[in-house]
């Protein structure tokens, strides 16, 4: 077909071809378009990497976006998944096994593990290093976090702050002070792994990171009144970046019995870009149905379409993360926590990412906090457990 309009245009004329001045007025504007859309879909991560054997922990999995397409590619590729999850209901055991059948990889794992519950977190992490010799790990990849409508609307959506069921800001909880915990204990089983491992430590983030605020002597945010929801989400976005950098030192700090550097092991910061995740539908909708399918849906949806990443394209920059052999020992150029953006290596722009003091003492306030709350947290447990079992007798 491509061929006869060839020959046509060719032989009589462009008159010969169908439509043609319509196309020829059109084709202008497509190709802006096209030429906008290939922009905004970002790059690709062109590294293959064989992940036969590798064990990997990842959270955020199940989002249906960028963690599932990272969760399909590492499952092709043959690599063993623990994937946690908040809940593992019917609806979860089923993705899995939904998974398994797309990647036909049946080592593919759900544990339950609600990372803005603390007392669940420790669980998770002391069952994983209750084994000897200590299980493989080659990763983890946390790419779970939790947006709360910004109240831009005021009288469609709630506002009102929710609270984790240590009594922390869900945001605060989900994104900073449960992840900070669980890598921070999951610290003897980075430093457990082999010398010849390569092992990668990958954090998505976000760039309204760059809103946030640093509190040294209330990390988890406790007595911080919710007014800006977008605050506290920009907040924990911007605590957790900077704690990663002190994992990564202490990491390589560490007395290791073998003599080993600790530089097998490599913590990333990726920012994957806009997409047209369900943070992004939340915000835009304020947490209003309504709104969502008229203003989302059939408003703006054109141009998020246009301007913005899918899940799958969103994913690359994690990949490239994971995949790209700049960061094995052999070839790592400096120490330094590396920051993806659309699978290249970019520079921090706040000024805390260069205080050092700063970036330690919030690390050690936060380990110490948390520390603290779950102390309280036990002593609730054990006080309403009594409480139910004197009720019974």
């Amino acid at each position: 077909m491509p061929l006869n309009l060839i020959e046509a245009a060719i032989v009589g004329g462009t008159d010969q071809i169908p439509y043609f001045n319509e196309l020829k007025r059109i084709a202008p504007y497509a190709a802006v378009i096209g030429a906008i859309k290939y922009w905004s879909r970002g790059a690709t991560n062109t590294w293959e990497r064989n992940l036969n054997g590798k064990v990997y922990i990842l959270t955020g999995a199940t989002s249906q976006g960028m963690g599932t397409s990272v969760a399909l590619d590492l499952a092709r590729r043959g690599a063993q998944l623990i994937i946690l999850s908040r809940r593992t209901d019917e609806w979860a055991f089923e993705w899995c096994e939904d998974l398994r059948s797309r990647s036909g990889n049946e080592m593919i794992y759900m544990e339950q593990c609600d990372l803005c519950d603390l007392y669940e977190v420790r669980k998770f992490a002391t069952k994983w290093l209750d084994n000897s010799p200590p299980r493989r790990l080659d990763g983890v990849i946390v790419m779970s976090g939790d947006v709360e409508p910004a109240g831009w609307i005021p009288g469609w959506a709630s506002s009102k702050r929710r609270s984790s069921s240590d009594g922390l800001e869900v945001q605060m909880a989900t994104n900073f002070v449960g992840v900070f915990h669980l890598l921070d204990l999951l610290q003897p089983s980075f430093k457990a792994q082999t010398p010849d491992r390569d092992v990668r430590i990958i954090v998505t983030t976000c760039m309204l990171q760059a809103l946030g605020e640093v509190h040294l002597e209330d990390p988890l945010w406790e007595q911080e009144k919710y007014k800006n929801p977008l605050k506290f989400f920009s907040s924990s976005k911007l605590q957790l970046s900077l704690c990663m950098l002190e994992l990564q030192k202490r990491l390589l700090s560490a007395q290791y019995k073998d003599g080993r550097t600790g530089r097998n092991i490599s913590v990333v910061l990726v920012q994957p870009g806009i997409m047209r995740s369900t943070s992004l539908r939340r915000i835009i909708s304020n947490g209003s149905i309504l709104m969502l399918c008229v203003i989302y849906c059939i408003l703006l949806y054109p141009f998020l379409w246009l301007l913005t990443k899918n899940g799958f394209r969103g994913a690359q920059s994690v990949l490239y993360a994971l995949m790209t052999p700049e960061l094995e020992e052999v070839n790592r150029q400096d120490d330094e926590v590396k920051y993806i953006v659309n699978c290249s290596d970019v520079k921090f722009s706040r000024k805390e990412f260069k205080d050092k003091e700063l970036i330690e003492k919030l690390y050690d306030n936060t380990a110490a906090k948390i520390l603290a709350l779950e102390k309280r947290m036990a002593i609730k447990r054990n006080k309403n457990k009594n409480a139910k079992k004197a009720t019974k007798h």
